[in-house]
């Protein structure tokens, strides 16, 4: 059966809709389309170079010779060649005129630092969307219609967490007394590791559903060492129930998942349900993307915004804003102890909650 037509007052009513009125003009109008295609190239260039390694090199030396780096790699120099000119079209590096050296130009610190939204962008979300028409017919969403690579997903949220939420969280562990810690969606194992390093006295397991991020786990867990103090567990956040190696968690973490939780009744029976599968838990260390608000025009989505919006509503998952975030906490027993917010991912925050 074919579904009926959407009609204007089916849609959200709390969703952000900028005024037309409010759009800048275009600065360039002869550029600007060559820009929005050219600009989804270089994306997909940046994605590649962090993977093949090129943009660590850059990072490191300043300056790399493509046939060196081709013939070290075993990477085809003609294709190498034409993610280094994708790369150039954003300034992000620079390439001479000889075509084999390669440096850092003005744009490669920036793209460097949030390479890893790039790489959930085009690989994480790669398939989502080059098949994106096909993700919104109706007849054609069902099963796994909105598949993501989770092992990619996985490597692109250890960078993203690394450089924009490890600080932060790093501050509200201060002080803390911990002995077992639960890391919920683990994803690259790199916050277990993280912590295991940080406090020589835990314990720590990393729970995840999906098989990719548990691989990547292991992975991670092996090369430090630190197989004999993290165990990793096959598992639904969403759907736990108490095992007897939950018993002894004290402290709960859950980074760029919680929205999994919502909408809000289901988040609601989630965070307390959190409280019955770990019966001592006595911390409960929240980090999280929320939806954007106030924006002033369909042109001022910050970084990662549109993206992380757009993946999100082709997969028919509610994405909260902070205020709803909030108002969840108490009705689920917990309360706000410290809390940082952060400006890149924008609108994202961590919490550390405490049994209300």
């Amino acid at each position: 059966m074919n579904a009926e037509p959407l009609k204007m007052n089916d849609l959200p009513t709390d969703l952000p809709g900028p005024s037309v009125g409010e759009r800048a003009p275009v600065v360039d109008p002869e550029r600007y389309c060559a820009d929005t295609f050219n600009g989804a190239i270089a994306s997909a260039a940046i994605s590649a170079a962090w993977e093949l390694g090129l943009l660590d090199e850059l990072a490191e030396h300043g300056r790399v010779s493509l046939a060196d780096f081709a013939e070290r790699k075993d990477t085809h120099p003609g294709a190498l060649y034409n993610v280094v000119v994708a790369l150039s079209s954003r300034r992000v590096v620079r390439l001479y005129p000889a075509g084999d050296l390669v440096t850092r130009d003005e744009g490669f610190a920036s793209a460097y630092r949030t390479k890893g939204f790039f790489y959930w962008l085009t690989r994480g979300c790669g398939d989502l969307f080059t098949a994106l028409p096909a993700k919104i017919r109706n007849p054609e969403r069902v099963g796994d219609y909105a598949h993501r690579d989770s092992r990619a997903i996985s490597v692109a949220c250890r960078n993203i967490a690394r450089t924009f939420f490890d600080p932060p969280f790093r501050e509200l562990l201060d002080g803390l007394d911990v002995g077992t810690v639960a890391d919920l969606g683990c994803g690259s194992g790199d916050r277990i590791v993280m912590l295991s390093k940080l406090m020589p006295e835990i314990r720590a397991i990393g729970i995840d559903v999906a098989e990719g991020a548990l691989s990547v786990s292991k992975e991670a867990i092996t090369q430090a060492g630190l197989e004999d103090r993290i165990s990793l567990v096959h598992d639904d956040v969403l759907n736990m129930i108490p095992r007897t190696e939950y018993a002894d968690v004290d402290l709960v973490t859950c980074f760029l998942m919680g929205h999994d939780f919502w909408p809000r009744d289901n988040c609601v029976r989630t965070l307390r349900r959190l409280r019955e599968v770990f019966p001592n838990v006595r911390h409960l260390i929240l980090g999280d993307t929320c939806r954007s608000v106030g924006l002033k025009g369909p042109d001022q989505h910050p970084m990662f915004t549109l993206g992380f919006e757009t993946v999100h509503g082709v997969m028919d998952q509610y994405l909260p804003t902070l205020d709803q975030w909030t108002s969840v906490l108490a009705e689920s027993g917990w309360r706000i102890a410290d809390r940082r917010m952060i400006d890149l991912p924008a609108f994202s925050f961590i919490y550390r909650l405490t049994p209300a």
